[in-house]
């Protein structure tokens, strides 16, 4: 009898092994500590992958997101450094080339590191663009803020009150749990998402799984994404009421999978707290219909300079 309840208890602690490890992963492995996080601050700066471009009097920093780096904005920059300093930088641990950190940061260590960066540029209030994590990293500037004059979202607006669309749960949990495991399987589990959970396709019709790269390095911001839903820590969207800074939101129309509620871009219009702009194109819009969103882009800076 207490052979066969042992040989019970292994298979049950067999099976709930990945429960035991995720809920370990999610609650005991936690970031660095905020007073660690402060020294490392002027090092994490000074180690990001920059490039400035133009000698315009106008600053524009460009923010990528997931899963991209700096490269992203290459057509945006070879248009706007004509007549603005262009500035881009690669997000912590984006880097094209894997140098074998695995330094993760929480949404609003991110949030401090973006504006030491601005910061320490001297170029005075700048214009922000944002794509993806990028524009939630960003959204903060929504609020009258002294680094940033102008703020434009690429694609990732607010769900406001309106509840998550189930598909958005399910690919940001999988990505979490992405990077809680060993590298080989966290970048498996990545692909998987991107190609089967998510299928890219649907997401954007001008990409494919060969355009992304699913590696579990990458997927950081997810997990903290998740450990603050599930510590019941995350940080509250700015109510549109309150939104301070000149804002234009574009998105892309050509896609199934969304990243905003319609309800809160029509607040945004009502409200008069910031333009919208719909473009052809899926999430990744600014590489497929780059002449059609760089003029855009140029009519509301040339407007909000008036």
């Amino acid at each position: 009898m207490k052979k066969i309840l042992m040989i019970g208890v292994v298979i049950a602690l067999l099976l709930l092994s990945p429960v035991f490890y995720l809920i370990y992963a999610f609650t005991l492995k936690g970031p660095v500590s905020d007073d660690v996080f402060q020294n490392m601050l002027p090092a994490i700066v000074n180690s990001l992958e920059v490039k400035i471009e133009g000698e315009g009097k106008e600053t524009i920093v460009f923010i990528h997101g997931y899963p991209d780096s700096l490269e992203l904005w290459d057509k945006q920059a070879a248009y706007f450094k004509q007549n603005y300093t262009v500035v881009r930088f690669t997000l912590p641990g984006f880097e094209l080339e894997d140098n074998g950190k695995r330094s993760h940061y929480t949404i609003q260590q991110m949030r401090i590191i973006i504006d030491t960066f601005i910061k320490e540029l001297g170029r005075g209030p700048v214009t922000v663009m944002a794509h993806d994590w990028g524009a939630v990293y960003a959204s903060h500037y929504l609020k009258e803020h002294d680094l940033v004059n102008r703020l434009v979202l690429f694609d990732i607006g607010s769900f406001g009150d309106e509840e998550r669309p189930a598909i958005n749960v399910k690919y940001t949990l999988a990505l979490a749990i992405a990077w809680t495991l060993p590298d080989s399987l966290g970048s498996r589990l990545a692909y998987y998402t991107a190609d089967k959970i998510l299928q890219i396709e649907r997401v954007d019709p001008d990409k494919s799984i060969d355009d992304l790269r699913p590696d579990a390095r990458l997927t950081y911001p997810y997990w903290h994404l998740w450990r603050s839903v599930l510590s019941k820590n995350s940080t509250e969207a700015i109510a549109v009421e309150d939104y301070g800074t000149p804002f234009l939101f574009m998105y892309g129309k050509d896609k199934e999978v969304w990243f905003h509620a319609e309800s809160w871009a029509q607040q945004v219009q009502e409200l008069g707290k910031g333009q919208i702009e719909v473009v052809p194109g899926g999430h990744w819009f600014m590489q497929s219909s780059p002449d059609l969103v760089n003029q855009k882009l140029a009519d509301w800076l040339l407007i909000q300079q008036q």
